[in-house]
């Protein structure tokens, strides 16, 4: 149960009152009020996050307003009132994180301010919202078109809470690559060299840039913008090859980095860029982390100098990678800021197995190299099936390792996650484990049910492995089947339908594949008259995805799931139809269940 404080306006440094004010709105922290007395007090040592108690006050001693957010959070969680002082630090001067508003879920403005206002308690103090053109920007209608793009006016309410919180929202485009759900547009045909990268050279191309540059200026307060520009793999290959021929792409990139930067500037922004392009084109495999990466030194020489360089790296799990390739950066005469990333994407639920598996070395080796910022991503490739929500068991972990703990404390994480964040630390990790990551798996619930296209290839098409995954999802269900009504941080609900999908349908495939293979007729009798059941626990959990997804995103991009799910349904009526065509007699064989999976 959450500890109530109580500060006093009088005494109150004025740069904490907005965020205490705010946070006494939906915490227990009272303004003048009862609970256990908080006084402040600002100290010179960086990073430093103190609370010093002695047996009645609570003196929170920080070094910026983050730290002293993160103690309140300690206090508020039981954690400082058994010791006398209660110390961690911090040697970032910017901990954020980045989360997806492209790739089809768009959080409201409400649901972001909920997550700001844990962030503030966790000790970060930094947002990205990723939009690549889901902001509604003036004189082009097609910005966002049925996407469920930002105002101007939501970005400023955003913006303004944030900084209530003491939290900096820093705007994060695109201005090269990555624009395919614009480029579509006929309206932008002059200005696409490839389905999804700018014309570089082309005078519209900047000229719409200017245009997003100035939205951003207009909206948010910060003087920091990235403008994106990464995993631009196809730059001057399409209409610009075909109307300027081949050039230096290295010499292309600059170019436009430069255009783009000088328009940065001219609004008073400061721009930072994805590196990974500088690195690719120095690979003859076009690999963002080949070691025998080569950028020439005139290349180098020509990056604008007033561009920071962002090293996005989710997917190593050892410290000495890491500071390989922060040391890469800064050979280029650039300080990185580091960008990791807690696991969302491709998953139904954040992966507390790979966030720490890869975020944590990262996290290390930023410690080691004395790196000033870090953030961590939060994409939602392929649909943003995940409840992003989930990812919170993520951000407390991420935070306590940058706060000093080489080994985060589970006992100390429950607390403050059931404080902050609201429910049990523990369940939503173990319901990170639908993933079910063993074996070289990562299951498709909108796979074809009658081809199972993925997972049989990753089984070599073996029934009894199938069996093996349907168990575990079967055991999950049952750990999370308490949660089934639960709607906590994370949608509790939303994971035990979705194990109980995966079991069900798993289980339905296996027994398929055993009874087709071994001409068992009754047993695909048996699996005919299963079908339903299993469709029933696949519909229970779009009915637990859909409340999900309403309870913290736009309308907007539910369609793209709920056609998936039409799709499974359809197509399980047709598997239906096909066994018992079989059965009657009517065909001698069901073609889709021969293929072998050919060898990897």
């Amino acid at each position: 149960m959450a500890k109530s404080i109580s500060w006093q306006t009088e005494t109150t440094p004025v740069e904490l009152r907005s965020t205490l004010n705010e946070l006494g709105n939906h915490y227990p922290i009272a303004k003048n009020g009862k609970g256990i007395p908080v006084e402040f007090l600002k100290v010179d040592a960086d990073g430093d996050c103190q609370v010093v108690f002695d047996g009645r006050t609570a003196t929170v001693c920080y070094s910026a307003p983050a730290q002293a957010g993160r103690a309140v959070g300690a206090v508020l969680s039981g954690l400082t009132t058994n010791k006398k002082i209660y110390k961690e630090s911090t040697p970032f001067k910017m901990l954020g994180i980045m989360l997806d508003c492209s790739r089809n879920a768009i959080m409201t403005v409400d649901h972001i301010k909920i997550w700001l206002r844990q962030l503030a308690l966790l000790g970060y103090n930094m947002v990205m919202l990723y939009t690549e053109e889901t902001y509604q920007l003036p004189g082009e209608p097609y910005f966002g078109y049925q996407r469920g793009a930002y105002s101007a006016s939501e970005i400023k309410a955003i913006d303004t809470y944030a900084a209530k919180l003491n939290i900096e929202i820093i705007p994060c485009i695109q201005t090269l690559g990555h624009l395919e759900k614009l480029l579509r547009h006929r309206a932008y045909s002059k200005i696409r060299d490839t389905d999804k990268v700018l014309m570089v050279g082309e005078k519209e191309s900047y000229k719409l840039i200017e245009k997003m540059v100035q939205f951003w200026k207009k909206s948010c307060r910060t003087d920091r913008i990235h403008i994106g520009m990464d995993e631009t793999h196809d730059l001057g290959l399409g209409r610009f090859l075909d109307k300027h021929g081949y050039k230096d792409r290295f010499e292309l990139f600059n170019e436009h980095l430069c255009k783009v930067v000088k328009i940065c500037k001219k609004h008073g922004l400061k721009p930072m860029i994805w590196s990974d392009m500088y690195f690719r084109l120095g690979s003859k495999t076009q690999h963002y982390y080949d070691t025998a990466s080569v950028i020439p030194k005139s290349v180098i020489k020509n990056i604008p100098k007033d561009v920071e360089l962002v090293y996005w790296d989710y997917y190593h799990d050892n410290k000495e990678f890491y500071l390989e390739w922060i040391k890469r950066h800064r050979d280029m005469g650039r300080e990185p800021l580091v960008g990791s990333g807690i696991w969302t994407w491709n998953k139904y639920w954040h992966s507390q197995r790979l966030t720490e598996k890869n975020a944590g070395p990262c996290i290390e080796a930023c410690y080691e190299a004395k790196v000033q910022e870090i953030f961590f991503t939060q994409w939602g490739d392929n649909g943003a099936y995940c409840d992003h929500d989930s990812a919170f068991t993520g951000m407390a972990w991420c935070a306590d390792k940058a706060y000093g703990a080489k080994q985060p404390s589970l006992t100390d994480l429950e607390k403050r996650f059931a404080t902050v964040c609201g429910g049990s630390y523990a369940a939503h990790t173990l319901a990170s484990d639908i993933q079910y990551e063993a074996e070289g798996y990562n299951p498709l619930m909108w796979d074809d049910p009658i081809f199972e296209t993925h997972v049989r290839t990753h089984s070599k098409d073996n029934p009894a492995r199938i069996a093996k995954m349907a168990t575990h999802y079967t055991t999950i269900a049952k750990q999370l089947k308490r949660y089934a009504n639960s709607h906590e941080t994370g949608n509790l609900g939303y994971a035990y339908a979705t194990a109980k999908a995966f079991s069900d349908r798993y289980s339905l495939t296996a027994e398929l594949l055993r009874a087709y293979r071994k001409k068992d007729r009754k047993g695909l009798l048996v699996v005919k008259n299963r079908i339903d059941k299993v469709y029933e626990s696949i519909a229970a959990m779009e009915e637990a995805f859909r409340t999900m997804w309403m309870s913290h995103n736009k309308p907007e991009g539910l369609e793209t799931i709920q056609a998936r799910f039409g799709m499974l349904q359809a197509r399980y009526r047709e598997l239906e139809r096909r066994l018992w065509e079989y059965l009657r007699g009517d065909i001698d064989c069901i073609a889709e269940l021969d293929h072998k999976c050919p060898p990897k």
